[in-house]
């Protein structure tokens, strides 16, 4: 017959190293946080140096750093950049970096931002509900951005010419294309689109996939504005996907597009529509007011008659031909579209 075990208790010594592994966890993670503090302090320090030597500056006002334990977040109020007569700025930026994974950040902002690129430029404000970006390192590097707008609003101006356009949502995504390190895709959707100047429009839905071949330059930080973007004198587009809806109206394209020097569009993009009726009032949005290119493309479209029907809708297909910034079908001129501003470095 065996004797029953009697179980010991822990022995004291259990306890003891456990309570210092404890501690020494603890303090080892208070340190490596107070550590990362002082790198993100001195890459703020850094960036204002920086940016008075090049005879700008950079102002994180009210800069408060904390997020202890699990996380370093910055909040700048208000955060203001100014250089060479440009200037930008938000009313409150908030930057996160997760401290098990700095790679990793995420940027939250108040209402309102303005910006403005100088006498000659154009100047933007916009408003929203809330605002969030995420980005991705790789290799030190940006590789992915997400950033999402809730009720955005955004007035845009330029010489006399003022736009201002409300949607219920915005979405941009950018990342770097697998197997090529310069090139870019972007995605955009915008969900409500509406000028205010535009009456009796129908919010515009859009959905818009690109590469840029040589858009990667966009996230390392290199990009000032498009004309950085150039090659040889021009920027290659590819667009991949493009639809645009409004009620019964939408339309679909995709090609190649380039951009000259002089930020006016050249290519050639096969047009599917459906709702021609709808199109100069789906597409006012998107086009200066008093601009006559939607009026005659649609004149034009319908002119030629309502097309096939697929899947019970009425559809058409045109190849529109854009040629130095002038869009024409066939031998029928559209007029004008809208130029990029462009703008080189030091002007």
């Amino acid at each position: 017959m065996t004797e029953p075990k009697v179980s010991r208790p822990p022995r004291k010594s259990a306890y003891f190293v456990l309570a210092i592994l404890v501690a020494l966890i603890i303090g080892g993670w208070s340190a490596y946080w107070a550590v990362g503090r002082g790198v993100v302090s001195d890459v703020i320090r850094n960036g204002v140096m920086v940016a008075e030597a090049d005879g700008g500056s950079l102002e994180c006002g009210d800069q408060t750093l904390g997020g202890y334990p699990f996380r370093f977040e910055l909040t700048c109020t208000p955060f203001r950049m100014d250089k060479n007569g440009e200037w930008y700025f938000i009313k409150e930026l908030r930057g996160i970096a997760l401290a098990y994974n700095p790679n990793h950040l995420i940027f939250e902002a108040i209402s309102p931002a303005e910006a403005n690129f100088g006498q000659k430029g154009p100047a933007y404000s916009a408003n929203w509900k809330t605002a969030q970006a995420s980005v991705l390192a790789q290799d030190g590097k940006p590789g992915k951005i997400d950033a999402v707008f809730k009720e955005p609003k955004l007035a845009y101006t330029v010489g006399d010419q003022s736009v201002k356009l409300d949607a219920n949502l915005t979405e941009l995504h950018l990342r770097r294309l697998e197997g090529d390190k310069n090139a870019l895709e972007a995605a955009l959707l915008v969900q409500g689109l509406i000028a205010e100047n535009a009456t009796g429009a129908v919010p515009l839905d859009i959905n818009l996939l690109v590469q840029l071949p040589a858009g990667a330059q966009l996230l390392d930080g290199k990009v000032s504005n498009i004309a950085d973007l150039m090659v040889d004198e021009e920027l290659k587009v590819n667009v991949s996907s493009a639809q645009l809806k409004s009620g019964e109206f939408s339309i679909q394209t995709g090609g190649d597009l380039v951009i000259d020097r002089e930020g006016r569009l050249n290519g050639t993009l096969p047009l599917v529509i459906t709702g021609i009726h709808q199109l100069e009032d789906a597409l006012k949005p998107l086009f200066p007011h008093g601009s006559k290119t939607l009026e005659a493309l649609q004149k034009t479209a319908m002119s030629i008659g309502k097309g096939s029907a697929e899947n019970g809708v009425p559809t058409l297909r045109l190849p529109v031909t854009i040629e130095n910034g002038r869009a024409r079908i066939a031998f029928f001129d559209l007029g004008p579209v809208p130029k990029l501003i462009l703008k080189e470095n030091g002007s």
